[in-house]
């Protein structure tokens, strides 16, 4: 489909309930279980820049008989996020992360840490919302790439974080869900509740009742 724009993103780290958890000491990313990595200084965030969504479907395999093309198989998808930042709040990107904090450094855990990512774009008519959203699935960070300002420009590296996406019982054991602000019967409040949890509070009947 076509987008206009990469609007903000959302992430939520998720108990063994399947709920975000609440509250930074009980290892959530907030008090109200949801994170915007918005650009807001003030926020520890400087924007998202790309989040680059592949597999939203499986790869077709050809089925042959007879010398011809009889049937095709068609896999379960297996989604996956190559998400860049100029910045992201250290605390949060690295609880999403797995890693803890000791003697003012953070350092891997060996638990895997659980996470839902929601990505919020525009459709390119009505400059309506589009969601992605993958309320189950896990962060990775594989590389930094440092380079040495010169005497002419500062260099400045971007955040690269993956987020490899996982079934959701939520969603049928299906790993993501497209929403459309335009669809009938779409419900902001609802679907952060599918896609974090119902205990999450970032939105609210409140919330949305303001936005309007």
């Amino acid at each position: 489909m076509a987008t206009v724009g990469l609007k903000t993103t959302y992430v939520g780290i998720k108990g063994e309930d399947g709920n975000v958890i609440l509250g930074l000491d009980k290892g959530g990313v907030s008090e109200t279980g949801v994170f915007e990595i918005d650009n807001q200084k003030k926020n520890g965030n400087l924007g998202a820049v790309t989040a680059n969504i592949t597999g939203l479907s499986g790869t077709v395999t050809k089925i042959s008989g007879n010398d011809s093309v009889v049937d095709v198989t068609n896999p379960p998808s297996a989604p996956s996020v190559a998400l860049t930042y100029n910045q992201v709040n250290v605390a949060v990107k690295q609880a999403l992360l797995g890693r803890k904090l000791e003697n003012g450094g953070y350092v891997d855990t060996d638990n895997m840490v659980e996470a839902a990512l929601l990505v919020e774009t525009r459709d390119e008519i009505d400059n309506k919302a589009i969601f992605f959203a993958f309320p189950r699935g896990t962060f990775n960070e594989t590389q930094q790439n440092i380079q040495t300002n010169t005497d002419t420009a500062q260099t400045r590296e971007t955040e690269a974080m993956t987020f490899t996406a996982l079934t959701s019982p939520i969603l049928g054991n299906k790993p993501y869900k497209i929403y459309f602000e335009t669809a009938e019967g779409f419900s902001k409040k609802k679907m952060f509740d599918e896609v974090f949890g119902s205990t999450q509070k970032f939105i609210t009947e409140d919330t949305v009742a303001l936005e309007h």
